[in-house]
């Protein structure tokens, strides 16, 4: 191995090196002091990583370096000290997670918790979280931390609503995407109020409400008009109203909806953008559906 390091290598081969799970200890030396630091910060990670290359990465001029080290669970005091207190953003946020610190000691970290993350489904994993780890991490301080609970599938009832009354939009986002017994009122609150990657997705939550949203028809927010054409109750004026709504997807969501008018959804099956959602009403008369399948989805009239 270290014939090969002493050749030329190109970035991606080394990077491919660094984390190679059979890199003898003094390879790991070595790139531990590469002067790339995305080598640098990829053996951070490495569980092989000895004392002394540690310190040297907890000093590491590079803030992405710091943060990967930052991320270790055998980081010891001094090291903990050093990061906590480190100039960089990025790196006090990820010390701020580590597993060692008490509660009093996070809260004398200066961190901020972005907002702007995705929060979205993540499958559950094969082998299921500790509870102990995950109830410690509802009841932290700390936001990353209930989010990071708020994503276990088998969260308890009592953390099920603890969770949902969370202050922190990702933590109620990710319990909404993410438990199978998220209530209604989280889940609606949820699409209300997050706009990111797999919005869609909590309506899909087996509680996610039907009624009562009626009341979004006229909201400013297409997603949430959408909203009206779930609801068995939304009034047929509004329905018909929806179907000429300037975005697609409400128009389509309202063909479909059995409150439609007839003479409104004998017109759509006319028409070559929503005679499909058209023929998908659940109040097609029997006679109209006869004539559809006879006509291969075609509306034609019967003679006068």
């Amino acid at each position: 191995m270290d014939d090969v390091l002493a050749r030329p290598v190109g970035k991606e081969d080394k990077a491919m090196i660094a984390v190679n799970p059979t890199l003898p200890p003094d390879a790991v030396v070595l790139l531990a002091a590469d002067p790339v630091p995305r080598i640098r910060g990829l053996i951070a990670h490495r569980a092989d990583l000895g004392p002394a290359e540690r310190r040297a990465l907890v000093a590491d001029p590079d803030p992405h370096v710091r943060t990967n080290i930052a991320y270790r669970a055998d980081l010891g005091p001094a090291e903990l000290r050093a990061l906590t207190t480190d100039p960089h953003p990025g790196v006090r946020l990820a010390v701020s997670l580590h597993p060692t610190l008490s509660e009093e000691e996070r809260a004398r970290i200066d961190y901020q918790v972005p907002m702007d993350h995705d929060f979205v489904f993540h499958p559950a994993p094969e082998v299921p979280r500790d509870p102990k780890t995950v109830r410690g991490n509802a009841l932290s301080n700390h936001p990353l931390l209930r989010r990071q609970a708020a994503r276990d599938h088998l969260l308890p009832p009592d953390l099920v609503a603890r969770l949902a009354a969370d202050d922190d939009l990702g933590v109620r986002v990710l319990l909404a995407q993410n438990h199978p017994d998220a209530p209604a009122p989280l889940l609606l609150r949820s699409f209300l109020e997050y706009t990111g990657p797999e919005r869609s997705h909590l309506t899909t939550r087996p509680n996610f409400p039907t009624n009562g949203l009626a009341a979004f028809a006229d909201h400013e927010d297409p997603e949430v008009r959408t909203l009206a054409a779930r609801d068995p109750e939304t009034e047929p004026t509004a329905v018909e109203r929806l179907t000429q709504d300037p975005e697609h997807a409400v128009r389509a969501a309202a063909t479909r909806h059995p409150n439609l008018p007839q003479s409104r959804l004998a017109v759509l099956l006319d028409d070559e953008e929503l005679a499909h959602d058209a023929a998908a009403n659940p109040a097609l008369d029997l006679d109209t559906i006869r004539r559809l399948l006879n006509t291969d989805g075609r509306q034609v009239r019967p003679p006068a």
